[in-house]
């Protein structure tokens, strides 16, 4: 009776284990179907920033999704600023000559994650208040390895692995095939 006991303990184990990895996979897919066809329009409109870049960038920044500035804010990318007057403080973790260290900053608010990709989309094109040219490498990229160092380059993020976990993200989901 005992062996019975542990051995339906231990399927029942592993299905609720089954079910909770599997449940996180479903729901990392489904965030990126729900944006990869807002990325790949948005790229239709002029071909300059590559879809696969945009994924997975809101994956990185946002945790698929589910980080508390992606969830209070609808803010996939970590953007500063306001966005039609409406912001978030929240705390963030920056780098400087490579150490990490923890601040507080005001985060752009949207509507919906629709409003952030647009909205991305746009800072890429028009670079920032100080400089238009920020992001002009990125737009030249032709691939997604090119445009993920060119990030680095320029500045849009202080992590200083950026652009490896870009790519790693990019080759994980096979996200290349949206820059087609």
């Amino acid at each position: 009776m005992k062996k019975i006991s542990i051995l339906l303990l231990t399927v029942i184990l592993a299905l609720y284990m089954a079910k909770l990895f599997g449940q996180g996979h479903r729901n990392e897919v489904e965030f990126i179907d729900e944006i990869a066809p807002i990325a790949v329009a948005l790229n239709k409109q002029d071909q300059e920033i590559l879809p696969s870049v945009i994924i997975a960038q809101a994956i990185l920044e946002s945790n698929y999704g589910k980080s508390e500035l992606a969830v209070n804010a609808n803010n996939l990318f970590g953007i500063k600023g306001r966005y039609h007057g409406k912001s978030i403080k929240m705390p963030t973790v920056e780098f400087e000559q490579n150490k990490s260290y923890t601040t507080e900053a005001e985060f752009r608010a949207y509507p919906d994650w629709k409003s952030a990709l647009k909205d991305h989309r746009q800072l890429l094109l028009e670079g920032t208040s100080w400089n238009e040219q920020q992001y002009e490498e990125v737009l030249a990229a032709s691939t997604y390895q090119e445009a993920a160092y060119a990030l680095k380059k320029s500045n849009y993020s202080t992590d200083p692995l950026y652009p490896e976990k870009l790519i790693a993200i990019i080759e994980q989901y096979n996200l290349g095939k949206y820059d087609n």
